[in-house]
């Protein structure tokens, strides 16, 4: 592997403490955070990410060559490739738009990508990943140890998805993001959704996502697609 690893016992968020390290200078890109537990990690949208001892709690320092305006594309391009890889252990992981890892529509994990801007390009990414391991979870959520797998510890875990960000990264920067999102969309979840509107119900489909991390949707009766920005649209699924 390509990564630095720092094993943490307890932090307050594994994002927050490798942007403390950047700031004073102590890593490089390619650097991991790891830590048993966080006391405040946070998810979307500024959602607390629940950090039961268990999970696997990380965030992964990335310098990607990316103008500001494609930072969505690491949050892609690490969901796919952590899929990707987890799939390879015998699991069937699924994505949800755009930061979501399901098995059987429960959720396994999410990314939290956070960027530091320079002149317009991205100067660091920040990519936080949290994943159930053998924490315990609500029933809305799903751990990956309670799975027939061929992982046996949290070890080899950690090794599998770094080898997905990497592969992520390599793919997008040697081949672009074409083939990552066709093959991101084939590994949705579900591509029909549903948005409550005026106390009216639309449905539509999901018909493609953007380089940019724009979801594009057909809605029913309506002829021309919708494209919405990632802060400003929640999937709900029919």
């Amino acid at each position: 592997m390509n990564f630095t690893v720092i094993n943490y016992e307890e932090l307050d968020s594994t994002n927050s403490e490798a942007w403390r390290l950047i700031d004073r200078l102590e890593v490089a890109s390619q650097t991991a955070i790891i830590a048993k537990r966080q006391t405040k990690g946070r998810g979307q949208r500024g959602k607390q990410w629940q950090s039961d001892l268990g999970g696997l709690f990380m965030s992964v320092i990335l310098q990607p060559n990316l103008a500001a305006s494609q930072a969505n594309q690491i949050t892609l391009w690490s969901a796919w490739g952590i899929a990707k890889a987890l799939n390879e252990t015998g699991v069937n992981v699924k994505l949800k738009w755009l930061n979501d890892l399901l098995i059987d529509r429960r959720k396994l994990g999410g990314i939290l990508t956070e960027t530091r801007i320079e002149a317009g390009k991205i100067l660091y990414a920040v990519v936080g990943i949290g994943i159930n391991w053998t924490n315990q979870v609500p029933e809305s959520a799903i751990a990956l140890g309670e799975l027939p797998t061929t992982l046996s510890s949290m070890d080899e875990l950690i090794e599998v998805v770094l080898a997905g960000i990497e592969l992520g990264q390599s793919r997008s920067e040697h081949e672009g993001m074409v083939g990552i999102l066709a093959e991101y969309l084939q590994m949705l979840d579900r591509q029909k959704v549903s948005q409550t509107v005026d106390g009216w119900e639309l449905q539509g489909e999901i018909i493609d996502i953007r380089p940019t991390g724009e979801l594009v949707v057909r809605w029913e009766g309506n002829s021309q697609n919708a494209i919405y920005q990632p802060q400003n649209f929640s999937v709900g699924y029919q």
